[in-house]
């Protein structure tokens, strides 16, 4: 585009936008002092970054370098953005050459004429970070870049003839000294690195990361060239994660729970002291035969299965099983296992939570028998009696063998309660030594016994587990002051050939075959189908 044509857009655009920021833009594309008679204009200059890149977001600096990449051939370009102060906020931005009469490129702000200066090109959100500082062979400072402003909030001309430790933050002042020494005792022209606090004019302190160049033996200007590059944000990051790390550490030792990290070789990268002392291992070692060894042959295939899932698909797994300690009894162990996994999504290790919880399994065994076992005799009680012959009668050929021992009332008018529950403790263990394989023994109540059988394939084979039942009870008694009380019962079997037959349907015809054998004063009755 011809200069006179660029004149014209840039008249427009002013004229357009009269409160537009302007910025004097280099060759290179980097923002310059703006020259006089563009100054003069009257515009809010755009000071601080060191490009027109560092007013917006990141995701629009593709936009920005476009539109730069057209205005060098074509001269004349513009763009939307979203700044950083505002990113709900768009704007335009034009690049006008205007070397032809200013000696520079322009670059134009529109759409921020509503807004102050100060909230949409902030100097906390664009300022630099790097500054050039001279010093001399005693580390007095004889110049310094503009940026040290923004940076530290002195002007060049406040430092200049001031010692850089004077700067530098207190708990620092060892390591800048070793720093300095170090680069004076290398050879001439090269240059050492050092990261230091340095206190801003406010107080608050500014990591640098210091690279510096000895230049002492110059014969022309001997100096020692200072580049000073902020590296807050990173000292800050790596502040957080020190902090967090710290914090992790803390909780692990606190928890009452044994913590191990490890990584895809199952080379453990942390421990807590509790897991150190349950596995018997240390950050370093790898998860092999010596921490399998302490657990229980039957439940090893399930841990290592537990934690190759983990390690090869992600798969987070909870388990427990029983561990051995050296010199201890078997105890019961929670194992929490989670994945953890890198930015990409792959599995990097995981993390491993360990807890006792042998008095837990302890009491939950015992509550679980306690709903299950009458307290009295160790046989299933009604409830669980009446849920296993649910579950039974869903296949064909269950049978119910209903007892009901003869004459126990007189037992306990006789020889009292104790004697009787003597007597009912009795007529279970013989039971449960004739009842078949697999079948289960309850107690309803009373002096009321149940044997559930399952996968009969005819009714005379419940009749022959009745018979053998009648037959256990008679072959033994209790002896009460020398006299031996032989348990009698009545007995009522029924048998269903079906599946799904109804549990509750089957119980009252093995209750109404049992009454049907006390009245009769047989022993044994079977019931019809």
């Amino acid at each position: 585009m011809e200069p006179a044509r660029r004149d014209a857009v840039f008249a427009a655009t002013l004229a357009q936008h009269p409160g537009a920021f302007l910025g004097a833009i280099g060759p290179t594309g980097m923002l310059v002092p703006s020259p006089a008679e563009l100054a003069a204009l009257g515009h809010p200059p755009i000071e601080g970054p060191p490009s027109m890149l560092g007013l917006v977001i990141g995701d629009d600096h593709r936009a920005m370098v476009d539109a730069w990449m057209r205005v060098v051939p074509e001269g004349v370009a513009n763009c939307l953005v979203r700044p950083v102060a505002a990113p709900d906020l768009q704007v335009r931005v034009h690049f006008i050459d205007m070397t032809h009469r200013f000696g520079v490129f322009v670059g134009i702000l529109t759409g921020l004429e509503d807004h102050a200066t100060g909230t949409v090109l902030s100097h906390d959100q664009v300022r630099p970070r790097l500054v050039t500082m001279h010093k001399d062979q005693t580390s007095v400072i004889t110049e310094v870049g503009p940026e040290v402003s923004l940076l530290l909030g002195w002007s060049p001309a406040e430092l200049v003839g001031r010692r850089t430790l004077e700067l530098v933050h207190p708990d620092d002042h060892d390591r800048a000294i070793a720093g300095w020494i170090d680069m004076l005792s290398a050879p001439p022209g090269s240059a050492r690195r050092v990261r230091l606090r340095h206190l801003h004019r406010d107080g608050h302190p500014v990591w640098f990361e210091i690279t510096n160049h000895n230049h002492l033996a110059d014969p022309d200007h001997p100096r020692v060239v200072a580049e000073m590059l902020d590296i807050s944000d990173e000292m800050a990051a790596q502040e957080a994660v020190r902090a967090a790390e710290q914090l992790m550490r803390r909780l692990t030792e606190t928890l009452p729970l044994a913590i191990l990290q490890i990584d895809r070789d199952r080379r453990v990268t942390y421990l807590n002291d509790r897991a150190a002392r349950w596995m018997n291992t240390q950050a370093g070692d790898v998860l092999g035969d010596a921490v399998f060894d302490a657990i229980v042959p039957a439940d090893r295939p399930a841990a290592e299965d537990a934690i190759a899932d983990v390690l090869d698909s992600g798969n987070d797994a909870d388990l427990e099983y029983g561990h051995r300690p050296a010199g201890r009894g078997v105890r019961r162990v929670r194992a929490i296992l989670r994945a953890l996994t890198g930015d990409d999504g792959a599995v990097t290790g995981a993390i491993v939570c360990l807890t006792d919880v042998t008095e837990e399994v302890r009491l939950r065994e015992e509550l679980r028998h306690r709903a299950t076992f009458d307290p009295l005799t160790g046989c299933h009680n009604r409830a669980a009696t009446m849920a296993e012959l649910q579950d039974a009668v869903e296949s064909p050929g269950t049978a119910v063998i209903f007892l009901d021992l003869n004459g126990f009332k007189q037992v306990n008018d006789r020889y009292g309660h104790a004697t009787g529950d003597r007597l009912l403790t009795h007529v279970a263990s013989r039971l449960r030594l004739a009842a078949p394989a697999g079948g289960v023994v309850g107690r309803l109540g009373g002096d009321e016994f149940v044997v559930i059988c399952r996968d009969l394939p005819a009714p005379q084979q419940a009749e022959r587990i009745g018979a053998d039942l009648l037959a256990a009870l008679s072959g033994s008694g209790v002896d009460v002051a020398g006299e031996i009380l032989v348990p009698q019962a009545s007995v009522g079997v029924a048998w269903s050939p079906h599946a799904g037959s109804g549990a509750d349907d089957l119980m009252a015809r093995a209750d109404a075959a049992m009454y049907e054998a006390k009245k009769t004063r047989t022993a044994l009755v079977l019931s019809g189908s």
